[in-house]
């Protein structure tokens, strides 16, 4: 349950595929939630959060290569509608 005035658990999506402004501005998204890389963190500064984004981007890519993650490419969820 939250607090008052608390918006509840929220989640941060990285797109690592390249997609134009005409193809992705307007266009419907849709996200599988496929596993966890960390907690929120506050960082010191810009730098030490951009190093982390870039470590993460990593970790990231390392997951979705896994055969569980890889299957999940060929989910009906993915399919255009």
């Amino acid at each position: 349950m939250c607090a008052a005035g608390d918006e509840g658990p929220t989640i941060e999506v990285h797109i690592l595929h390249k997609y134009s402004q005409e193809e992705f501005y307007g266009s419907q998204l849709r996200v599988v939630v496929s596993g966890f890389i960390r907690p929120e963190i506050k960082f010191a500064g810009l730098p030490q959060l951009l190093a982390r984004i870039k470590a993460d981007i990593g970790i990231a890519k390392a997951q979705l290569d896994e055969p569980e993650a890889a299957a999940l490419r060929l989910s009906d969820h993915f399919k255009s509608v």
